[in-house]
């Protein structure tokens, strides 16, 4: 069923792919991110929510 629609639209195949393509860009992108970041950054911000010396 799902064939018999994308057969139907022209161009489908193009619009498939560039949208594989965006999903695999973006994550890949964020992996580099994550992979590359500063980790004693990350280890800060991830205990900034339990850090009771914050003046508010």
């Amino acid at each position: 069923m799902f064939k018999q629609f994308i057969s139907k639209i022209p161009g489908a195949d193009l619009y498939m792919v560039g949208s594989f393509m965006t999903f695999f860009v973006f994550f890949v992108l964020v992996g580099l991110y994550l992979w590359l970041s500063d980790k004693n950054h990350m280890r800060q911000m991830s205990r900034l929510p339990f850090d009771e010396s914050s003046t508010d």
